[in-house]
């Protein structure tokens, strides 16, 4: 029997897709990791397609900004999905967002300009008018792909899980030009770096800045109580809120209710987190934080949350 996600492949140098479903007709869940793109062939495929010149060791940039851990985290929490009879889609974005982030809106996005906190859809230094062409053209081709996979589940009823994760302390970054990288250098050194904000075990971004709830409260709540289990802490807003520059806002906004953010800090994923190089994930450390997501989501998906 044909799968009805069989139109959805892999798109070379854009987006892998992985669908696991225990039967035909299984509850699904949407995975999408839009900054999935954490290993150096991601970095140096994309880099290679680039024309134009670009800073110095700008591979530090990436390891420091890329969601390292989460493509980890949503292979286990596809495989514990499909032993408990739910399927799963994941999406996985492998543009680095050191040239364009696929989690940003790029019509009226200022290049350089961090807004509230959030980096850019295209940084300053990309300045070659074909490599901004080539880029525009990945981000279109991966949200088509991804618009269509949100409107294929969502748009039937179902359930969507944005995963992220991000650096342990909030580095007071304004801007991202040619010197982004002694800029987050000199942030990161000894005696500085200890000054930066603390950031939570783990972040629901489920609320815009005017306190509007997209995500279902049920499923939130459901989540927090999974990880106060393990005496994790999961705070709801308190790094970052939906903000309308993000493709993850207009993806909750069209489906409200269906879809969840969520972050996980680097520093319990990695061992250790290395800022400026590739970080090992740890699988007992993946586990321990997915757990508790599966614990929720596959309750979710059986129609016992709301």
């Amino acid at each position: 029997m044909p799968s009805r996600f069989e139109d959805f492949v892999d798109v070379p140098g854009v987006c892998e897709v992985a669908y696991t479903a225990p039967r035909p007709g299984a509850p699904t869940l949407l995975v999408e990791l839009p900054h999935g793109a954490t290993r150096t062939a991601d970095y140096e495929a994309t880099r290679a397609r680039l024309t134009g010149t670009l800073p110095d060791n700008l591979e530090a940039f990436f390891y420091v900004n890329t969601d390292i851990g989460t493509p980890e985290c949503a292979q286990w929490l596809a495989e514990e999905l499909s032993a408990q009879g739910f399927g799963s889609l994941v999406l996985r974005c492998l543009v680095p967002r050191t040239f364009i982030d696929c989690n940003r809106v790029v019509t009226g996005s200022k290049q350089g300009v961090v807004v509230d906190g959030l980096t850019p859809a295209v940084a300053a230094y990309i300045e070659e008018p074909g490599d901004q062409a080539l880029l525009g053209e990945l981000h279109a081709s991966y949200h088509a792909l991804t618009e269509r996979a949100y409107r294929r589940l969502c748009g039937a009823g179902g359930l969507a899980l944005q995963l992220h994760s991000y650096a342990p302390r909030s580095v007071g970054i304004d801007r991202i030009d040619g010197e982004i990288v002694t800029a987050l250098r000199r942030a990161y050194e000894p005696g500085i770096y200890e000054t930066w904000p603390e950031r939570p075990a783990v972040d629901l971004i489920c609320a815009d800045a005017e306190g509007t709830m997209w995500s279902s409260r049920e499923l939130v709540g459901a989540v927090q109580a999974e990880y106060a289990a393990i005496n994790v802490d999961a705070r709801e807003n308190a790094t970052y809120k939906l903000h309308p520059a993000t493709m993850g806002y207009q993806y909750a906004r069209a489906y409200p209710g269906q879809v969840l953010c969520v972050e996980l800090n680097r520093g319990l994923l990695a061992d250790p987190f290395v800022p400026f190089g590739e970080s090992p994930i740890n699988p007992a450390n993946v586990e321990r934080m997915t757990r508790p997501l599966a614990a929720a989501l596959s309750r979710a998906l059986a129609g016992q949350i709301h």
